[in-house]
């Protein structure tokens, strides 16, 4: 009952944190202008405001926090490593990866190729958590505790990369790659809406079927494996499953790390160890935390708009570093 009554208040305030971002911004809103969107008496500029702008951006915030979550609630399964995170693996350098090439080989401005951009993002992110994945085997067997090592490793490598190729770019150039790294929630059109979420949410689904295999996944392999579990198969499934969500999302809200290691945190602490309510709460409280987050940058220095990545880092790294410290302390 407790965790029902928790979950609740994490919905309402995710509740008022949507319906304070659709009101605020450059054009403010009231919530009579809300009554006349709902009675269909609204002005052609109050419609446009929410619906072309407000909207779109709000849907990305809220999926794309929740992939994130979720990814990283998948990953801390797979490695039992509390500290996994889609950022700090390599995701947001494998996805910059992708944002460089296409900046590179791709003449043209952003405008000309806009949805072509997000597709290389996805692959790289993809691609570089698939080979820090691979790189975990050894002796056919998934080493957890070698996992995150390689992904910071290999992280670095690939900015190595980044940093080669942008030493060669101009100016604007410059400015679409700082965007993304700084995690500036640009794909916040319809068009971004509909080639992200509903693949996100059909993975999602895919991810929600294995929970009884994750919920498992605590146990020591020998045992699973005594049990008639492939644990192989199985983590090759959820790392799979947690690498396309994280891409998806950072390929369209930029490179926005710590969401994936903090929500999974917070809904341990609220909710313990039921896998089932762990990736709900997970869901809820990742959208919380980057529709907040997007929400403060708007406001804070208005009208000047600090990218949501930017606000999640300020959060997340003092968090991260907690964790640290708290890890140490309990050793």
């Amino acid at each position: 009952m407790r965790n029902s009554y928790q979950l609740i208040i994490a919905v309402i305030l995710l509740i008022g944190v949507v319906i304070t971002s659709l009101l605020t911004g450059t054009f403010n809103l009231t919530f009579q202008d809300l009554i006349n969107l709902a009675t269909g008496r609204a002005s052609e500029n109050v419609m446009t405001v929410f619906f072309d702008f407000r909207m779109p951006r709000i849907i990305i915030t809220l999926i794309c926090g929740a992939a994130l979550a979720v990814s990283g609630l998948i990953l801390q399964v797979i490695s039992k490593n509390a500290l996994a995170d889609p950022g700090i693996i390599g995701v947001n350098a494998g996805s910059g990866f992708g944002v460089v090439l296409f900046i590179t080989f791709i003449s043209g401005s952003m405008s000309q190729h806009l949805y072509a951009l997000p597709i290389m993002s996805f692959i790289g992110g993809l691609l570089t958590v698939l080979i820090i994945f691979s790189l975990s085997f050894m002796s056919g067997e998934f080493k957890s505790n070698i996992f995150i090592l390689i992904g910071i490793a290999t992280a670095m490598g690939v900015t190595g990369f980044v940093y080669v190729f942008t030493s060669l770019f101009d100016v604007q150039q410059m400015e679409m790659l700082n965007r993304y790294f700084a995690g500036n929630i640009w794909g916040d059109t319809w068009a971004f809406v509909w080639i992200s979420v509903p693949y996100i949410l059909i993975i999602m689904v895919f991810a929600y079927s294995r929970i009884r295999e994750m919920g498992m996944l605590n146990l020591d392999d020998e045992m699973l494996t005594g049990f008639g579990m492939n644990v192989n198969r199985e983590k090759i499934t959820l790392i799979v499953f947690a690498a396309m969500l994280s891409s998806l999302a950072v390929s369209v809200c930029g490179a926005i790390s710590f969401i994936g290691l903090i929500a999974p945190h917070i809904s341990r602490m609220m909710f313990g160890q039921n896998m089932k309510m762990l990736f709900f709460s997970s869901f809820i409280i990742g959208a919380l935390l980057l529709t907040t987050a997007d929400l403060l940058g708007k406001l804070v220095l208005e009208p000047i708009i600090i990218p949501a990545g930017i606000v999640v880092s300020l959060i997340g790294g003092p968090y991260f570093l907690w964790l640290l410290l708290r890890a140490g302390r309990v050793r």
